[in-house]
């Protein structure tokens, strides 16, 4: 009756796809270089002629607006920016030299004047948007965008404007903003919101800003004291500092000189449980004094930021608690909580309270099937989790960026309490995209937001396949069994370890290396000091539990033995660990003046018969170097 409740309510969520159209459109442009007729989002358009130039495509620059609902703007006479979100992107007109994101790039032709309208190259400008772009039929091209409801609401202006009355920017979700002058252009944080980086497009200064927790307030006397510790723990000269708690908004201020001779201001502020530092320099700059051209600037900041002014851009990507993970060469992106950490390039994102998100690509096995796929992440949980630490629920057809998937729901409790796994399987063109989300126990927030995280799963599968060719292939029955031969001529040993053991520290050549499986760990370390009997005393000291924690570490078993075929000390230990019950074994022995000590730690949620007969033919793998 349960699993039938938890199904039904599974299907509730579907089609999921309904969910995302309510709050993401697809906008498209579809245009040819050399015609005058496109079509924007299903309508015809009559467009400035496109060019092209050595095989690079320019466009009208006011056609985003049109169809994307894109900022635009000029300043001065040449420098123009484009706008959308927290992106940016700066070109000079008879120029290649430009800017995304703060990152500075050479463009294959430059923008330029035609006929009295400003064209600039297409993919440039797509990629700024983060817009995908393919072939169209009768040899033109379609751009196309994943916009949100704000972003459509964005008026449809052609042409250039000024950046529709923007003299602020801020973030939102961290609460701050200051003044938005002419030339700054907005840099690339690597998906951190909680750090905002700036140069001006003429790359005369650069400018941080980072958020971040502070629980205990602090006044500017005691924030001054932190800028000049930190300045000075980095090897920085002191040039000037001052606090100023009668400011409009209290702060502290300091500016040093770094290890490169480079001459830095750096503020903070504290308001609302946050810290907020600021950091700017200018490499022309050779005079303390000279920094002040741009108080000004560093004057305007201010730990808030009001939602209803609409003079302020918002750099923040945070709707509902949620931001955007996207990786551009898988061409994915997916709603993430706002709070997690980041890690785009790994597509792993990760709660401070045990809950995270992992996406995986690889290739798919010869004759691989999603229900074959799910059958094997089955056996796996079978394998590595004791009988009364899972329940696995029925899988759930679904619609993934608009191809067939199977969601898989399954209950796991390492000994601290019942968290949700949620597995998200879709094959196509001869890869799997993975996608593991887990809930933590008691973290009932992030168990609701999987229904959204779902809906928003965006993949250009065209992407995997212009980027990569042959990945890895995880095919848990044929890697089940097998090993890997690893050794060390620096330490003397060989050993066998299982393939579907993550590495953690695997340079064997090492004094210590270490690899993770399902709840649990093993490790070798090699050294050249001490003696057995002094590693082995230290261990008992360890483990003598002196205060008596019934969660501490509780010797219960020592025993001489033979391993490697040297005399070795075995010692077993239980212990308690985050509210899990775990089991360590430790070896220890010696060879050719070295101590060795193997350590294998398993959760007891995770003892299964298949992962103890592992760890024991892994034990016996192992080899001193002239041994049998």
């Amino acid at each position: 009756m349960c699993t039938l409740l938890a199904v039904l309510l599974l299907l509730a969520w579907l089609p999921i796809r309904e969910v995302q159209a309510a709050e993401q459109k697809l906008l498209q442009l579809s245009l040819k270089a050399g015609s005058t007729a496109a079509t924007v989002n299903g309508e015809k358009a009559v467009i400035q002629k496109p060019i092209e130039d050595n095989g690079v495509v320019l466009v009208p620059l006011g056609v985003f607006k049109k169809a994307f609902g894109s900022t635009v703007s000029l300043e001065g006479d040449d420098v123009v920016k484009v706008m959308y979100g927290p992106h940016t992107g700066a070109m000079t007109i008879g120029s290649t030299t430009a800017w995304k994101d703060g990152v500075k790039v050479t463009l294959p032709v430059p923008p330029r004047i035609v006929d009295g309208t400003l064209l600039v190259p297409l993919r440039f400008v797509a990629g700024v948007l983060g817009a995908r772009i393919s072939p169209a039929s009768g040899g033109g091209l379609l751009v196309t965008l994943t916009s949100s409801a704000s972003e459509e609401d964005a008026p449809e202006t052609g042409g250039i404007d000024s950046d529709v009355g923007k003299t602020r920017i801020g973030n939102s979700y961290y609460r701050w903003s200051l003044n938005y002058p002419p030339g700054l252009v907005v840099g690339d944080s690597g998906g951190n919101e909680s750090v905002a980086t700036f140069t001006s497009a003429e790359n005369k200064y650069y400018l941080e800003v980072h958020a971040s927790p502070l629980e205990k307030a602090a006044d500017p006397e005691e924030l001054l004291d932190r800028l000049v510790r930190e300045a000075q723990e980095g090897g920085e000269t002191v040039l000037d500092r001052g606090a100023f708690p009668d400011a409009a908004v209290p702060y502290a201020r300091i500016v040093s000189k770094d290890t490169s001779g480079a001459l830095w201001e750096g503020r903070q502020y504290y308001n609302g449980g946050r810290l907020f530092e600021i950091y700017l320099t200018d490499d022309t700059a050779a005079n303390y004094k000279d920094l002040n051209k741009y108080a000004s600037l560093l004057n305007s900041f201010q730990p808030s930021f009001n939602a209803e002014d609409r003079s302020i851009r918002d750099l923040s990507t945070v709707k509902n608690g949620l931001r955007e993970g996207y990786n551009d060469d898988y061409g994915l992106s997916l709603q993430v909580p706002a709070d997690w950490s980041m890690d785009d390039q790994h597509l792993n994102y990760e709660s401070t309270k045990g809950s995270y998100l992992r996406v995986k690509v690889t290739s798919a096995p010869s004759g691989s099937t999603l229900e074959s796929w799910s059958k094997d992440l089955d056996s796996q949980i079978k394998d590595t989790y004791v009988a009364d630490a899972y329940a696995i629920q029925d899988a759930v057809k679904a619609e993934v960026s608009g191809e067939p998937a199977l969601v898989k729901e399954t209950r796991l409790n390492p000994g601290s309490g019942w968290s949700t796994k949620y597995q998200i399987l879709l094959q196509k063109s001869g890869y799997r995209y993975y996608v593991e989300y887990l809930a933590a126990a008691g973290q009932d927030e992030d168990k609701a937001r999987f229904k959204t995280i779902l809906g928003s799963i965006d993949i250009d599968f065209d992407r995997i396949k212009e980027n990569f060719g042959r990945l890895e292939t995880e095919d848990y029955p044929a890697l089940r069994s097998q090993a890997v031969t690893k050794s060390s001529k620096t330490y003397g040993y060989s050993i066998d370890i299982p393939r579907l053991w993550i590495p953690y520290q695997d340079v064997f050549e090492t004094q210590t290396v270490e690899y993770r499986f399902t709840g649990g760990r093993f490790l070798i370390n090699a050294s050249p000091e001490g003696s057995v009997d002094y590693a082995v005393g230290l261990l008992q000291s360890y483990y003598k539990n002196s205060k008596n924690d019934p969660k501490g570490p509780q010797l219960i078993k020592e025993e001489e033995t033979t391993f490697a075929g040297v005399p070795a000390t075995l010692l077993t230990v239980r212990q308690t660990k985050g509210g899990i019950p775990v089991q360590t074994q430790q070896v220890v022995f010696g060879n050719n003046d070295l101590v060795y000590t193997l350590t294998v730690s398993l959760n007891d949620a995770n003892a299964t018969s298949v992962q103890q007969a592992d760890l024991d033919k892994t034990l016996k793998s192992f080899r001193l170097a002239g041994g049998e």
